[in-house]
């Protein structure tokens, strides 16, 4: 009987935390690896397990119900706290697979199923202790013995056809699977393929930066990303991008800090406790010593320590200033490194997104510091709050006031999270109707001359209106829902409370406990409600910045495609002759941009590319810059492929003049720094002299100090051309890269813009991109290019006597300007 007993106590504890602990583990597994139920499921299916379900719920509330009848009828019996605890919790477990099962779109029924034979398999166990042991004259024995056998007989039912219906499931699985590999297999080199999304950045190509900003689009992209993966487990992996970055390694400061935070948390998760226990061990003394003129002051006074160190100006204030080095030292490092990332990404990832999008997701690096402080000092508490609430509460009263806390808690969390879900259709609802009332309002705002023209302030008064409706009733169904919640955990908390509290006064009232323990509890319970509220706001706030940081999760796993080799050398420049032996390039592959082009600059020659807007000049200098690899071909610089060299070395060998020069809201002199760090004044003035600029600059107010605004807004197109060609001097290259320098300037400042170029060029290898053929005349060498091909190459002189392209061209720009055809071809 010893032993049944003993087993029976195992059975009662170990059954309901064996059944959720396998159903949260095989459903988180199966949500990690992305595995979920077949599409399309008979309804009849769900339709019967629920029911089967339902009547094994109903098997343990018959029998609840029959456990407190018999209490009543026979106050003498006694039933074991083992045994009331294993009703409540088979109820709770068995009541929450029910009710995710209703609804679950698409069961994953291995879940189910052995969940449902742990659950069979502790209940004949149980069934063979209670038919070892029980009396059978005795009716509520009888009674538990029924029960307990239609229980076990729903339970078979519903885990067997579980097993089928996963069994099903998994066979409809393999040959879908088998399917679409035969499907897959034939679009392989198909138009539908994926292949081409490989350096898409974790963007669809036609994903706008205001479609990125939404939350919505970033949880589907984050969705899709688990896809790739694989599965949820391989996707947080990818967060292991940050760990060097928010190591503290280095920083005594910090890890000093960090070792104090943990200490403060673990101390005050102590102070929880101590402070109402000391208040209730003062309680019980006062109330023994009430009259005889004594005071505790030992008591009083470790009541008020802890009650000191555990307030705002105690341990949660020490708390407090030793984040702030270490939120401030991690934001420093994640934006520092996102900041570095970006811009030592590659152009083809600058070409797609734009610069407030960049600045947006650097911003987001201080959101990772958020959701890192807060897992670390809101989130691990106060689930260790809850975790050490039901353990206290146990020995402090019994199981059943561990089991009231329980259910308070499982009950306030489980509201939380249905109301979330609810009013988050309604708060998009909510969001959309306040947006489209607002832009409304802002069109007709904006227009009043076009609704004034056209008569229609009664038809934009109406929009408005209906607009505005829409915008109230939402906000009256969003608002409504929230509070409707709010109210259903504050009642659940209370109802919690409540019956807590009756149950402490009821075991003190009897003698089962002295008084200090009610006090104790009444004071503790604010330690079990405060981290109650916000466990659910914990789980939202934790989701969103999660969604949040995919953009900067996508950022940062994102590599460069134009790198160093690994046995990369120094570029070595003596003469400065640069080859081009049969280069093909695409930015995309169905539409090549440049295409077998060969020729060879020979040291101190001026090469000249020339053409329709689009043939591939410009990509041409890109690809020298090394801003994209060649698909096909070889680059030489002195012999040297550039593909085999570093790109700081390789960079550093160019002077480049842009056709759009930017320059940084900086003096002048800081711009012109930019070129070359270590120059000097006396340097930076002969620049500027060559660049026919000096005069220019020391005619202004402040001179070399001189702030040029945003973008060189204060300065004319010939200043900033001519700045950017003394800055391309500054930088002494022994190659020049020229890219329409002339084409924002007039015909009056381009006299003084060709001989800062005759400055810059001479004696250096330059290529020239030109549209205005005056300005490449002297070229030693002139490239035709019409799509992605050199058609006509030869000197000025050389091209115009061959009357092809080249001459067409000129022919063109001459009758622009004159009026009248330069020769008769």
């Amino acid at each position: 009987m010893i032993h049944t007993r003993r087993a029976q106590t195992a059975l009662h504890y170990l059954t309901p935390i064996a059944t959720a602990f396998y159903f949260l583990i095989s459903r988180a597994v199966a949500s990690c690896f992305l595995q979920q139920g077949a599409d399309k499921q008979p309804k009849r299916r769900w339709r019967l397990v629920v029911v089967i379900s339902t009547g094994v719920i109903l098997t343990f509330v018959a029998e609840g119900i029959a456990t407190a009848h018999e209490t009543m009828a026979h106050p003498s019996t006694y039933l074991p706290q083992d045994y009331v605890a294993y009703l409540v919790l088979m109820l709770l477990v068995l009541g929450a697979l029910a009710l995710n099962l209703a609804d679950d779109a698409k069961p994953f029924w291995h879940t189910y199923a052995g969940s449902w034979a742990i659950a069979l398999g502790s209940e004949i166990a149980l069934l063979v202790c209670c038919l070892v042991s029980a009396a059978a004259s005795d009716v509520f024995a009888k009674i538990h013995l029924i029960l307990q056998s239609l229980r076990i007989g729903l339970l078979l039912c519903a885990a067997t056809a579980g097993a089928y219906f996963a069994w099903s499931d998994s066979r409809r699985r393999i040959m879908l699977e088998e399917s679409d590999d035969t499907i897959d297999s034939l679009l392989a080199s198909g138009e539908d393929s994926d292949e081409s999304d490989e350096n898409a950045y974790g963007f669809d190509e036609e994903t706008s930066p205001d479609e990125v900003e939404d939350l919505r689009d970033l949880r589907k992209q984050q969705l899709r990303r688990v896809k790739k993966v694989g599965s949820w487990f391989n996707y947080l992996k990818t967060y292991k991008t940050f760990v060097p970055i928010l190591w503290s390694s280095g920083n005594r400061l910090v890890q000093a800090s960090l070792v104090v935070a943990i200490l403060t948390i673990a101390a005050e998760r102590a102070l929880q406790v101590l402070v109402p226990m000391q208040l209730g061990a003062l309680s019980e003394e006062l109330a023994v010593g009430a009259g005889n003129g004594q005071m505790p002051w030992r008591s009083i006074g470790l009541w008020m320590l802890f009650a000191a160190l555990n307030s705002q100006a105690g341990l949660p204030m020490v708390q407090e200033i030793i984040k702030v080095p270490i939120m401030h030292y991690t934001r420093q490092r994640i934006m520092t490194a996102a900041f570095s990332h970006i811009m030592n990404l590659s152009m083809d990832y600058h070409n797609q997104k734009s610069s407030g999008e960049l600045i947006r997701v650097v911003e987001l690096g201080s959101e990772l510091q958020e959701l890192l402080d807060f897992l670390c000092f809101n989130v691990l508490p106060v689930f260790t709050d809850l975790l050490v609430a039901l353990v206290y509460v146990y020995f402090l009263f019994d199981i059943y006031m561990a089991l009231i806390v329980f259910c308070t808690c499982l009950t306030y969390a489980w509201i939380g999270a249905k109301v979330s879900v609810w009013t988050a259709r309604l708060l998009r609802d909510y969001n959309t109707t306040m947006v489209n009332e607002s832009r409304i309002q802002n069109e007709a705002i904006s227009c009043w001359a076009a609704v004034s023209q056209f008569n229609r302030t009664k038809l934009e008064s109406e929009r408005y209106s209906m607009a505005a409706a829409d915008h109230r009733k939402a906000a009256i169904k969003y608002y409504l829902a929230w509070s409707f919640g709010g109210g259903a955990q504050s009642f659940a908390m209370n109802a919690g409370h409540l019956a807590a509290t009756t149950l402490a006064a009821y075991r003190v009232a009897q003698g089962y406990a002295p008084v200090r323990k009610f006090v104790t509890f009444a004071a503790y319970w604010l330690t079990i409600e405060i981290p109650m509220y916000e466990v659910t706001y914990s789980v939202r706030k934790i989701t969103q910045m999660l969604i949040n940081s995919e953009r900067l999760l996508e950022l940062m796993t994102n590599k460069p495609s134009v790198v160093d080799a690994e046995d990369a050398t120094e570029l070595v420049v003596k003469h400065g002759e640069v080859n081009f032996n049969n280069v093909d390039f695409a930015y995309d592959p169905r539409k090549p941009t440049i295409k077998g082009m060969s020729f060879t600059a020979k040291p101190g020659q001026t090469i000249a590319f020339v053409g329709e807007t689009g043939g591939g000049k410009s990509t041409t200098l890109k690809l020298l810059y090394r801003y994209f690899d060649v698909n096909a071909g070889r680059i030489y610089i002195d012999g040297q492929d550039i593909s085999t060299v570093t790109l700081e070395s390789l960079r550093s060998a160019f002077a480049f003049v842009p056709q759009d020069p930017v320059l940084f809201n900086y003096s002048i002199r800081e711009n012109l720094l930019y070129a070359r760090l270590d120059a000097t004044d006396a340097e930076i003035e002969a620049a500027c002299r060559a660049a026919a600029l000096h005069d220019k600059i020391v005619s202004m107010p402040q001179s070399y100090a001189t702030t040029v605004g945003e973008r060189g807004v204060k300065l004319s197109g010939g200043e900033l051309q001519r700045l950017a060609i003394a800055r391309a001097i500054l930088r002494d290259a022994p190659i020049v890269l020229l890219d329409e320098a002339t084409s924002m300037i007039d015909a009056e400042t381009e006299a003084l813009v060709q001989s800062a170029l005759k400055n810059l060029t001479q004696g250096r290898t330059t290529f020239v991109v030109a549209h205005r053929l005056s300005t490449i005349r002297h070229a030693d060498c002139i490239l035709v290019i019409k799509d992605g091909q050199i058609v006509e190459r030869g000197s000025h002189e050389e091209l115009l006597r061959a009357g092809g392209m080249y001459t067409s061209l000129c022919q063109k720009q001459y009758m622009e300007v004159n009026k009248e055809p330069l020769f008769n071809l």
